[in-house]
C-alpha cells in the first residue's frame, strides 16, 4: 500500500529518546511532517493546533505523564488521532491500562526499525479506512440533504391525507418549527397539451411560494395520492395579511395564466392551529371546494363562488321520480334519441341546486337510471343488463364537469334506444303475440294488457310489437279487427251487432266508424257490394 502524507508527533522527556524515535520516522516515511515534545502538556497543546494523526508518546515523564496526555487527548474529542505508547518491558502494565483508555497499540523500548514500519503502515491502513468511511458517510449524508425535500413532501402528503404517523408527525414539527396559523392551499392548472402538465406543475409551485413569500411560509408539493391538484401548506406570519396575501395570490396566477396560456383553479382550506396540526382537514375542505370545478369550470378561486357548506342532493317528490321514469319510458318507445340531451338537462337540473357534492349527485343519477332500466322489464339477459349498467357507471365516473355527465347520460340513452330497437329479439314472443291476439280478438285487449300477459314492460313491448310487424300495437289491431269483420260479412249471415261484438267492439257505433274509416264502406254497403 502506498503510504500518504500525515502528521505525527514524538513525545518523551529524555531527547535522545525522543530525537532518534523521530529520526527514525523521518527515515522511514520523509513525506511526514513530524513534530516533537518533552511532556504531556506540551503534547496536548500541540495535538489541539495542528493536524496531528499518529502520537508516540512515552508514560513516564514530567507535568504530565503520557497516560494523562492520553486521557485529556481524549476528552477533548480528538478520538481520531492514533496513540502509540513506547514504552519499557517493566511498564508493561502500564501499556495494558492506556490501551483500555483508548490508546491504539505499544512500542517496546528500544524501538526497532522494523517494529516501527509495522506499527506505522498498521495505523496507515486504519486510518485510510477511517478516511473512506468517512468520505461514504459524507457521501450519504449529500444525498440525504438532496432527497431531503422530496423526504418532506413524502412527509406532508401523508399529513394532509391524515396517514402521518405520530413519529413522523413529530419529525415534521421539529423540522420545520412552525407554530401559528396555518392554511391549505390546493391548486391545478389545465393545460392545451397535458403531456407539459408535470413541466407547468413545477411552474406554478415556485410560483405560488414566491407570491406568498412576504406573508408566509409555505411548502408546495404533489400529491401521492392524486394527480388532480397539487397542496400549498402555508404558516401565515400574520393572520390578519392573509386577505392582501390571497389578493396578492390571485393576481399573481392570473398574471401567469396570460403569460402562458394555462387555466389555474385553486381552493383555500378551513385556517388551523401547528400545535394541532390539522392539516388533513383544511385540506378536505378545500378538496371539497375543488370537486365545485364540476359545476363552475371555468372559474379561477372556488371560495368565491361556491357555499362552505355542502348541499346534499336535491330528493325528487314520488311525482318528480314517476316523471322521470316515464320520461324514460317515452324516450325509449319513441325511439328519437336526437332530443335527448335537452330532456336530459331538465331533469338533472333540480337536482344540481346548491351545488351537492358531484359524487353525490352521480350516485343519485345512477339509482335512478337503473331503477328505470329494471322497471322497464326488458327480459334482457343477466348479461347485457351487466353490460349497459356498466356503460352507465362508466360514462357517470369519467364525467369531470356536469355538461360532460349531461352528455354521457344522454349518449348512453341513445345507445340503450339503439339497441332496443334493433334485431329480432322479440320474434319468439311476437308469434306467440299474433296467435293470442287471433284467438282473443274479441276480447277488450290494450298494449299494457297483453304486455303484461307476455310479462313485458308496456314501453319496451311496445317497441317489440312494432319492430315485427310495422304498425303500432293500436294500427296493427285496427286492422287485425278490420280483416276479421269483413270476413264475417262476407261468409256467416251473422248480423252486424254480432259481429262487432266478435271483433271486440262493443260499441256498435264506434264500430261502424272505425269500419266505414279503413274499408270506406258501412258494413251493410260492403256486405251488399261484395258478397
Amino acid at each position: 500500500m502506498n503510504s500518504i502524507s500525515l502528521g505525527v508527533l514524538v513525545v518523551d522527556d529524555e531527547t535522545r529518546q525522543r530525537r532518534g524515535l523521530a529520526a527514525m520516522v523521518r527515515d522511514l516515511r520523509p513525506e511526514y511532517e513530524v513534530w516533537e515534545a518533552k511532556n504531556g502538556k506540551d503534547a496536548l497543546t500541540i495535538s489541539l493546533s495542528k493536524p496531528i494523526q499518529i502520537v508516540f508518546t512515552d508514560i513516564q515523564m514530567p507535568i504530565m505523564n503520557g497516560l494523562e496526555y492520553l486521557q485529556q487527548l481524549r476528552t477533548f474529542g480528538q478520538h481520531e488521532t492514533k496513540v502509540i505508547l513506547v514504552t519499557v518491558y517493566q511498564e508493561f502494565s502500564y501499556a495494558q491500562q492506556a490501551v483500555r483508555y483508548g490508546a491504539n497499540d505499544y512500542l517496546v523500548k528500544p524501538v526497532q526499525s522494523q517494529q516501527l514500519i509495522e506499527v506505522i503502515q498498521h495505523m496507515e491502513k486504519i486510518i485510510v479506512e477511517e478516511q473512506e468511511a468517512l468520505s461514504g458517510n459524507q457521501t450519504a449524508l449529500n444525498q440525504i440533504e438532496q432527497s431531503m425535500p422530496a423526504f418532506v413532501e413524502h412527509l406532508f402528503s401523508r399529513c394532509v391525507t391524515d396517514k402521518l404517523q405520530p413519529n413522523e408527525k413529530s419529525l415534521l414539527k421539529s423540522h420545520f418549527g412552525w407554530q401559528g396559523v396555518g392554511e391549505v392551499l390546493a391548486l391545478g392548472a389545465s393545460i392545451a397539451h397535458p403531456e407539459d402538465i408535470h413541466m407547468w406543475d413545477s411552474q406554478l409551485r415556485n410560483t405560488v411560494v414566491e407570491i406568498l413569500r412576504p406573508w408566509a411560509s409555505s411548502v408546495v408539493f404533489p400529491l401521492e395520492s392524486r394527480e388532480d391538484h397539487v397542496v400549498a401548506v402555508v404558516n401565515w406570519k400574520d393572520r390578519a395579511e392573509g386577505k392582501e396575501a390571497k389578493s396578492a395570490l390571485q393576481a399573481g396566477l392570473k398574471k401567469l395564466e396570460q403569460q402562458q396560456a394555462i387555466s389555474i383553479w385553486f381552493a383555500w382550506g378551513q385556517p388551523f392551529n401547528f400545535n394541532e396540526m390539522q392539516i388533513s382537514q383544511s385540506h378536505e375542505k378545500a378538496v371539497a371546494l375543488i370537486s365545485m370545478r364540476f359545476y363552475t369550470p371555468h372559474i379561477r378561486c372556488l371560495n368565491l363562488v361556491v357555499s362552505d357548506d355542502e348541499q346534499p342532493v336535491q330528493e325528487m317528490s314520488a311525482h318528480e321520480q314517476m316523471a322521470f321514469f316515464k320520461f324514460i319510458e317515452s324516450a325509449i318507445s319513441s325511439g328519437e334519441p336526437d332530443q335527448l340531451l335537452d330532456r336530459v338537462q331538465n331533469f338533472i337540473g333540480p337536482m344540481t341546486q346548491g351545488y351537492p357534492a358531484p359524487e353525490a349527485l352521480k350516485a343519485k343519477l345512477v339509482h335512478l337510471l337503473l331503477v328505470s332500466l329494471q322497471r322497464l322489464n326488458i327480459g334482457w339477459s343477466e348479461e347485457v343488463y351487466s353490460r349497459f349498467s356498466e356503460r352507465l357507471n362508466k360514462a357517470v365516473e369519467e364525467a369531470t364537469c356536469l355538461r360532460n355527465l349531461e352528455d354521457g347520460v344522454a349518449t348512453w340513452l341513445k345507445e340503450l334506444i339503439l339497441e332496443l330497437h334493433s334485431g329480432s329479439k322479440g320474434d319468439p314472443i311476437m308469434k306467440k303475440c299474433k296467435e293470442f291476439l287471433d284467438a282473443h280478438l274479441h276480447e277488450d285487449l290494450s298494449l299494457e294488457i297483453v304486455a303484461r300477459r307476455f310479462h313485458y314492460n308496456a314501453s319496451y313491448f311496445s317497441i317489440l310489437f312494432k319492430n315485427y310487424f310495422g304498425l303500432s300495437f293500436t294500427e296493427y289491431m285496427v286492422k287485425l279487427r278490420m280483416q276479421k269483420a269483413q270476413y264475417l260479412l262476407l261468409h256467416t249471415d251473422a248480423k252486424v251487432a254480432e259481429i262487432s261484438r266478435q271483433v271486440g267492439y262493443k260499441d256498435i257505433k264506434y264500430f261502424f266508424k272505425v269500419f266505414k274509416k279503413n274499408v270506406m264502406h258501412t258494413p251493410e254497403e260492403f256486405r251488399r257490394k261484395f258478397n
